[in-house]
């Protein structure tokens, strides 16, 4: 089992280093897992860090899936077949720039609940979740002989907010279904303070600055191991900004600087992927900025799982520190599908009764009140009435399209 003595990682009573990469089985269809994790170990890492996305799994509240991309016990399966560790994060929440951090849409029905704490009827609906999900993942743990050596408490929550009784829940789960493995928060060094647990290793997230990022972690907890549970490699995208890229010898530059002081780290990310369908999130800073369906993150993969000079780069440093196996081409051909022509069209308003269901209400809906998790919805009414009409914007926190009498005005409205 993995543990933390005197300010290093043992592993079965061996110092160890943990060299993990960052691929989230949700992004990648189970046909290319193989091929990722195959470049992971080629690169010379050991182990494989994924989150657990609520929201795939439970759509809807008290139906699970656990099938195609949501099989996460192949995943892991996959990993141990080809020698690799597995660190697994399963918090409700996982940030990530996914549909709502992961979080189901049902739980917004619910008007009175408080999401991230220790409100009752939200830690009810957690602990029926991890009835169903944790006993698929204590199965696989190191003390069984599987590959699953750490797990998270809850993901950068210090950022959120300070619920100890929060965060204390998570390890009353694990406790309770038998998760004896190794466990740990983690959160940018600014706030760790808020998102730690005094008997719980702390892990940090950043990207840069390595000596300053340790130096507040081992002022906070004095001969803490150290960990970058997400080295960020690159950054994800957003809709009308630029693709976001990091020199990949910077990057490497910082990578060694981890290495150089025998750091333990999760490159996020190892493979980024696509965000599905819906399943895009968004980040509200300064304004709303919603993330692109690629996930690329400018990775040491692309997202269709081609190698980069990151990769390459990265790949030459570790080889200075740890035995690393040949190199290996990319085996997945890509082509072309041609192009298709639609030569027909029909409008939407006159297929309506075909392809949804109607309901009645006083006042618009929000899409989860109305039943609706993902996808499009239409509001229509009626105004009885003559001259100039103003319609309010502001409560619209998504891109719409306004229609009178069935013509589109001249200006979509965000």
């Amino acid at each position: 089992m993995l543990q933390a003595q005197n300010g290093e990682f043992m592993l079965d009573g061996k110092p160890f280093q943990v060299l993990s990469g960052a691929i989230h089985y949700f992004r990648t269809v189970p046909e290319y897992w193989e091929d990722r994790l195959r470049k992971l170990k080629a690169i010379g890492l050991n182990t494989v860090e994924t989150y657990v996305a609520w929201n795939v799994h439970e759509p809807k509240k008290g139906e699970f899936h656990f099938s195609g991309l949501a099989d996460l016990e192949t995943f892991i399966e996959t990993a141990q077949k080809l020698d690799l560790y597995v660190i697994v994060r399963p918090s409700p929440y996982i940030c990530a720039e996914w549909e709502m951090g992961g979080l189901p849409a049902w739980l917004l029905v619910e008007g009175d609940m408080v999401l991230r704490s220790s409100h009752p009827a939200f830690l009810r609906h957690i602990e029926e979740y991890f009835n169903v999900l944790l006993p698929k993942i204590e199965k696989h743990l190191s003390k069984y002989g599987g590959p699953v050596i750490a797990m998270q408490i809850e993901n950068e929550y210090g950022a959120y907010g300070n619920d100890q009784a929060y965060l204390e829940f998570f390890k009353g789960q694990y406790e309770k279904h038998g998760i004896d493995t190794f466990l740990f928060t983690s959160d940018g060094p600014v706030f760790i303070e808020q998102g730690s647990l005094p008997v719980v290793t702390t892990t940090l997230n950043f990207g840069s600055r390595v000596e300053e990022a340790f130096h507040t972690l081992e002022q906070y907890k004095p001969g803490s191991p150290k960990m970058v549970a997400e080295f960020w490699i690159g950054l994800f995208d957003h809709w009308g900004g630029e693709h976001h890229t990091r020199d990949p010898k910077d990057a490497a530059n910082v990578f060694e600087d981890l290495m150089k002081i025998n750091a333990s780290l999760n490159v996020y990310m190892f493979h980024g992927g696509t965000n599905f369908g819906f399943m895009n999130g968004a980040n509200h800073y300064d304004e709303y900025y919603p993330t692109i369906t690629s996930y690329d993150y400018d990775s040491l993969l692309t997202e269709s799982g081609d190698i980069t000079q990151k990769y390459r780069d990265v790949k030459d440093v570790l080889r200075k520190y740890v035995d690393v196996p040949e190199d290996i081409e990319n085996e997945i051909p890509t082509k072309t599908y041609g192009s298709v022509k639609l030569q027909e069209s029909v409008s939407l308003f006159d297929t309506l009764h075909d392809i949804s269901s109607v309901k009645e209400h006083l006042v618009p809906l929000s899409m989860e009140d109305a039943g609706q998790a993902y996808g499009l919805i239409l509001y229509q009414t009626e105004v009885n009435r003559k001259g100039e009409l103003t319609l309010d914007t502001e409560p619209i926190r998504d891109r719409a399209y306004v229609y009178i009498n069935g013509k589109l005005g001249e200006d979509d409205l965000h």
